[in-house]
């Protein structure tokens, strides 16, 4: 069989065996896909106040009530400046007034914990969701923040509530309340994602005392789906002066600063590695001359000292040879003159 027919047996091959069952498993991951968009949940426990009445509450609390008079800005997700020194001892928090109640984006599990993680601290609790599910807050409140930070929690929303405490809601994939919007618990805010730094869809979910974080199980019981008490009562010591990721607002852009010393430092290091490199170039080539210098002195040293004794060795043979002459030139001389003395 030739080359060409092989291939076309290989294809007829693939097309007759192979590809029907690839096809059929490209047609089963389709349907599981549809089916998990078409299952997801998309509950409201609440559902939100006419926007004339929303308005008037938030400004009505925006405007008269100490708790959002303090540190309020739409900017950042941290704006707390409240020394750890200066918070008291102990801490009552009333959770719920009147006919107020509490509710936690709940899909049956509880991925991690508040405490320490890998080597670090997280500050709150990652709830089980998949993308597109619904995020609700937990108490009634204005909302804050709402917007994306690029310090890890990507799509978030913070609520600041009527309690005194706030509530962090990370990494979600759409938001869907603006900034200085009075929301109401069970209220939906935004939809569940992966955005930020995240390994896969889930609810960051944060609670703080002016910037401090709180575990939320000292508060609820996420067996029971119930608060433990009306009246939350913390210790200093449950308040842990942690640094926070600050971050910005938007995702790609960033300052003309930052780009210009970010090159100028660049450049700064490649002329340091050039100046660098040239040293090291100029020692080799130092070395190098050094050590051929004294290769050639001792080629030099060595060339020289045979010629020395071949000129020593001629010359005395020279000298013996001129012995040799004047001993044979005076045993010539001596015969002569007995010969000549003979004959007279």
């Amino acid at each position: 069989m030739t080359r060409s027919l092989k291939i076309y047996f290989t294809i007829i091959v693939f097309c007759i065996f192979l590809l029907p069952n690839y096809l059929y498993a490209f047609d089963c991951i389709s349907e599981n896909r549809f089916q998990q968009k078409d299952t997801t949940k998309d509950w409201i426990s609440t559902p939100p106040l006419p926007f004339d009445s929303a308005e008037m509450i938030a400004n009505k609390l925006l405007t008269e009530n100490p708790i959002f008079l303090e540190d309020w800005s739409n900017a950042a997700v941290f704006v707390y400046n409240f020394p750890f020194a200066n918070l008291p001892e102990k801490i009552d928090i009333p959770l719920l007034d009147n006919e107020e109640k509490f509710q936690l984006t709940w899909y049956g599990k509880l991925n991690s914990k508040y405490g320490p993680r890998w080597g670090r601290m997280h500050k709150g609790m990652d709830l089980f969701l998949r993308t597109g599910d619904t995020v609700i807050a937990a108490f009634n409140g204005v909302v804050r923040y709402a917007d994306y930070n690029s310090g890890g929690f990507g799509n978030c929303v913070v609520i600041r509530h009527t309690n005194g405490l706030e509530t962090v809601y990370g990494h979600l994939s759409e938001i869907l309340v603006d900034e200085n919007q009075y929301v109401q618990a069970g209220e939906a805010i935004g939809l569940g994602g992966t955005t930020g730094h995240s390994t896969g869809p889930h609810l960051h979910f944060e609670t703080r005392y002016k910037d401090f974080s709180i575990d939320p199980e000292l508060y609820y019981n996420t067996e029971t789906g119930t608060l433990l008490s009306k009246v939350l009562v913390l210790g200093k010591e449950k308040l842990k002066p942690v640094v926070y990721p600050k971050g910005t607002r938007k995702k790609h852009k960033r300052s003309k600063k930052s780009k210009h010393k970010k090159k100028a430092k660049h450049a700064a290091s490649l002329k340091s590695k050039k100046q660098t490199n040239k040293k090291a170039k100029h020692t080799t080539k130092t070395t190098k001359k050094a050590g051929k210098k004294a290769g050639k002195k001792g080629s030099v040293s060595k060339s020289k000292s045979p010629k020395t004794t071949k000129k020593g060795g001629s010359a005395k043979l020279k000298n013996t040879k001129k012995a040799s002459k004047k001993g044979s030139s005076k045993k010539s001389t001596a015969k002569k003159s007995v010969s000549k003395k003979k004959k007279r």
